[in-house]
């Protein structure tokens, strides 16, 4: 997709969240859950008090599960915020369904819609018809689209191929027969009821949220309502739980880097100039924890280590980036290499001995698995969410909390000869496998249906505005482009336009 770098937005923390200290945010959320149990949470009628605590609890629901990720991996768990709210399910539920009209009723619904109770999509939906005339819920959805029409807005390129966004990976042959559609980018442009109801008399979904779910994303909650399940493609097991919670969701571990091309090139004789490579955008640093990288290679057990850094990012970003690594004393080990052709990171790959990837969270990453198909054994930070962290064996490399992340580190670099990633990817990952195992499971789904199936999916891709693997792949698909273009512009008005080319 062309975009101008130099205009992308920074990525910062979101600015309705306040900074507070891990165990004041546990705190927040054991008092919560106290209340609960000792039935004390409803002794006021104030609204305003449960207006601010629910702002409160969900503050520390993103700080904790986004930010402050490895210091709850080392205390509760990441589990933990998740597991007390399904326990304390039956409680509000009973609320609600015992005193319908009441205050604490009300009280209790806006509890379940707001917070990511499992089942929470269903709620906010049922919010949006019962609880509107609350300034509290008006005010959740009028913010929710102001998101989108930002995002929107906000997109330096204003005119975009559907398959920039989408994939047909199988036509439709009405009225047995549905096709299968991929969406993979921009999901909140189908943040639109009719227009979902339109696309799924046609076809079955299978989304992979670029970033993951958790709990952040609500607009997604649009697809639990289509005609029949969505498969939801997310390579982390906490994206996984929320999603099994949702009516109308099924999962599958098989995701955007799973389904990288098997046939780039590889030099497995080229000169390792590197110790390490960590591969991750310059204009989402927070995230991808480059600060993090830098301060590793100080420690005495990575300190003769040499490293590359690559990735997209703007020139201002990237800059931004030099001078902390000049400022770190590390310019004579460090180089970096941004907005590389994607078909030349392989032979820069080829030059270090292992990769490193430490984002706070992923969904299914892409450099992980170029890293295994380049046969670089991988180190990352377990408390990443989004990766399937089994892919992480005797053959791939190493997960570590974050106090064991040099240890780990080291010992992968000194016994780099013992992995054989290149052989894990080709036997259990990449384009073709990865096809054909989704292929399987959705073949499963049509007929739990009561849907032919006569013909499968094309195999799929990682990468490049179509995501086939040639552009004769997409041309057969050209009339039915047309058709989906024909219901977006009778549902939606956008402030970008769509285009089959």
């Amino acid at each position: 997709m062309n975009q101008s770098n130099e205009k992308r937005q920074k990525f910062s923390r979101p600015q309705l969240y306040t900074e507070q200290s891990h165990f004041e945010l546990l705190d927040i959320l054991e008092q919560f859950f106290f209340l609960i149990d000792s039935g004390r949470l409803f002794e006021t009628t104030d609204p305003v008090y449960y207006q601010k605590l629910r702002k409160r609890i969900l503050n520390a629901f993103a700080q904790l599960l986004v930010w402050q990720r490895p210091l709850l991996e080392g205390t509760r768990g990441f589990y933990w915020p998740y597991e007390a709210l399904e326990k304390r399910l039956d409680f509000f539920k009973d609320i609600v369904s015992k005193s319908k009209h009441s205050f604490v009723s009300k009280q209790a619904q806006l509890f379940l819609a707001l917070l990511p109770f499992p089942g929470q999509w269903d709620q906010l939906r049922k919010a949006q018809s019962d609880l509107i005339n609350y300034s509290e819920i008006r005010k959740f959805f009028k913010i929710e689209n102001r998101k989108i029409q930002n995002k929107l807005s906000e997109k330096i390129q204003k005119q975009f191929k559907l398959r920039h966004f989408c994939q047909i990976l199988k036509k439709p042959k009405m009225p047995y027969e549905k096709g299968v559609l991929r969406i993979f980018s921009l999901p909140y442009i189908f943040f639109n009821y009719k227009l979902l109801k339109d696309l799924s008399r046609y076809y079955f979904f299978y989304i992979e949220p670029p970033m993951g779910v958790i709990f952040r994303h609500t607009w997604l909650r649009v697809f639990s309502t289509s005609e029949d399940p969505c498969l939801f493609g997310v390579g982390g097991k906490e994206d996984e739980m929320f999603l099994k919670g949702q009516q109308g969701i099924i999962t599958t571990r098989l995701a955007h880097g799973d389904f990288l091309s098997n046939d780039a090139p590889i030099d497995v004789g080229k000169e390792k100039l590197f110790d390490m490579v960590f591969n991750a955008t310059f204009d989402d640093m927070p995230r991808k924890r480059h600060m993090l990288m830098l301060t590793l290679l100080q420690h005495p057990l990575l300190g003769h280590c040499r490293a590359l850094f690559l990735g997209r990012g703007t020139e201002t970003n990237v800059k931004i980036f030099k001078e902390k690594i000049q400022q770190a004393g590390l310019a004579k080990r460090v180089r970096v290499l941004a907005n590389l052709r994607r078909e030349d990171v392989p032979k820069y790959l080829a030059q270090s001995k292992i990769g490193v990837h430490l984002s706070l969270y992923e969904n299914a990453c892409r450099s992980i698995y170029e890293y295994f198909r380049s046969d670089l054994p991988c180190v990352i930070s377990s408390s990443m969410a989004g990766m399937n962290l089994e892919i992480f064996n005797s053959q791939t490399g190493m997960t570590a909390i974050e106090k064991d992340l040099p240890k780990a580190i080291s010992k992968v670099l000194c016994n780099r000869n013992q992995y054989t990633p290149r052989s894990w990817f080709l036997a259990n990952s990449g384009s073709l496998n990865s096809s054909r195992k989704l292929n399987d499971q959705i073949r499963s789904i049509f007929k739990s249906q009561g849907y032919e199936w006569t013909e499968d999916i094309v195999p799929l891709t990682s990468s490049g505005a179509s995501r086939y693997i040639n552009i004769d792949q997409y041309e057969a698909f050209r009339l039915e482009f047309e058709e989906l273009l024909k219901i977006f512009h009778q549902n939606v008005q956008l402030p970008i336009n769509l285009t089959v080319d």
